[in-house]
């Protein structure tokens, strides 16, 4: 199959071939009118076919082949809370909102053939990034993000829900929201079980990620120095989801605990499936080019022979 990677140059073909056709001292017309068919057909054709090969050249055509294979492919929902609660250190050394973006782009490095979809929330859900296979973009918005207490809250259910709706469209068959949270639903109209299920009905599985343990976090207050917090979870509801869809709850008591849990999504989600891998694209421009050239060998011949030599006169009529 031939595909153009700049298709938009073949508009050049419409100058191009208007004014090779029209060219007055063609090549192959000396002095006299060409009286044979072999004379007057490349006198117009031969330029024209020229012109043609330069541009075909210019919009880049490659012949693209396609490899059929087999690769752990899943599309992913990620949601991420970013509540002001995840500023808890449950190590006294890495609080969870940074924990959890470092361990995820672990996550995503380590599944190349998968795609991501990133949805934060807090009072509200947002997407950050539709389903993409871009990973080195995904990890740009990670490193960017940063915790507001503008919008707080915890909006699992509507969070959740925002992930369906991500997935909902997807072709693979293997479909996953990830869901990381330190706390218990407290804002939206939508309840977690009501968004699990909506995913079970289109066939998504949740894994459950409960952050933080049950005792006293660190939280870092304004000023300076640290101040005791304990946090309200749900475990059960959040096990009540991943139950829901076919999922696994898993809880991080710290970040080395979320590594872990990360750790055995991944191993649940090695589903090997039929894709379709990239197409590969040999070049073709050289070939169009090499003719261009045979065709401008004695067009180039016939124009030095001609250099100095003064206009035929029947040209004047045409």
């Amino acid at each position: 199959m031939i595909e153009l990677r700049f298709p938009y140059l073949l508009l050049l073909l419409i100058p191009a071939l208007w004014f090779s056709w029209r060219a007055p001292y063609r090549w192959g017309i000396p002095h006299e009118r060409p009286t044979s068919h072999f004379a007057r057909f490349t006198s117009h054709w031969i330029p024209s076919l020229l012109a043609l090969f330069l541009v075909i050249a210019a919009a880049g055509p490659e012949w693209r082949e396609t490899a059929w294979g087999r690769a752990p492919v899943v599309d992913f929902a990620v949601v991420l809370d970013g509540s002001s609660s995840m500023k808890a250190l449950d190590d006294g050394k890495e609080d969870r909102w940074s924990a959890a973006r470092r361990l995820l782009k672990s996550f995503i490095a380590g599944r190349p053939d998968d795609r991501f979809a990133l949805v934060l929330f807090s009072g509200h859900p947002v997407t950050l990034s539709p389903l993409t296979a871009d990973h080195v973009r995904l990890y740009t918005i990670l490193d960017r993000l940063e915790l507001s207490s503008r919008d707080d809250g915890t909006a699992i259910g509507s969070a959740l829900m925002t992930a369906v709706r991500r997935l909902s469209d997807s072709p693979a068959r293997s479909r996953v929201i990830l869901l990381l949270t330190d706390g218990a639903q407290n804002r939206g109209r939508v309840t977690p079980l009501e968004a699990a299920e909506e995913a079970k009905s289109q066939g998504i599985r949740i894994h459950t990620v409960a952050m933080g343990g049950s005792g006293e976090s660190l939280y870092p207050i304004e000023g300076g120095g640290f101040a005791k917090l304990k946090v309200e979870t749900d475990p059960v509801t959040l096990k009540l989801v991943a139950q829901t869809t076919g999922g696994e709850a898993l809880a991080a008591d710290d970040p080395s605990g979320l590594a872990r849990s990360l750790l055995a999504v991944d191993q649940l989600e090695k589903t090997a499936l039929p894709v379709d891998p990239p197409s590969e694209g040999k070049p073709l421009a050289s070939w169009f080019l090499m003719a261009a050239v045979l065709l401008a060998l004695p067009l180039a011949f016939d124009l030095t022979r001609k250099r100095g030599k003064p206009r035929p006169a029947w040209l004047e009529h045409t």
